[in-house]
């Protein structure tokens, strides 16, 4: 497998590795969304096993290709999501430090801030796509190969 082929099926195995990253699961928790990033898990792993299949058609099946880039899309949507999640999880860590009872009051009031409803509707949005994206793989031939979850 070329390079470039490697590197969805790389991005894939370093996603697996993030949701079960302690921020990850710390704020899907949090924001008792643990269906969705089991629903996630699912649709990616679903996605992976086939993949093999997609990256040798979609040289010759313009369906295919697109099929590959919209999945190449949302995995980057996905990654950028959890890169976010991650980041305040960091940034949330470094202000703990130095925070007083009233920052920490500020913090809690905030926790519910329309920048996790944003994360919440961009999971929304990534689940969809996927979902598609499962349905789409019967119709186009996509045959269960030698990917599947990492451990």
């Amino acid at each position: 497998m070329p390079v470039g082929e490697a590197f969805l099926s790389a991005t894939l195995g370093v996603l697996f590795d993030r949701m079960a990253s302690r921020p990850v699961l710390d704020f899907f928790k949090s924001q008792q969304l643990n269906a969705p990033l089991k629903k996630l898990k699912n649709k990616l792993t679903i996605i992976n096993r086939v993949l093999d299949d997609a990256e040798d058609k979609r040289h010759t099946d313009p369906f295919v290709k697109q099929w590959h880039d919209e999945l190449k899309d949302v995995v980057y949507d996905a990654e950028d999501l959890l890169d976010e999640i991650a980041s305040e999880d960091q940034q949330s860590k470094i202000e703990a430090g130095s925070q007083t009872i009233i920052g920490k009051v500020q913090a809690f009031a905030s926790s519910h801030n329309p920048f996790k409803r944003g994360k919440n509707a961009k999971l929304e949005k990534i689940l969809g796509t996927l979902e598609d994206l499962v349905y789409q793989k019967d119709a186009l031939g996509l045959k269960d190969g030698t990917g599947g979850k990492p451990s």
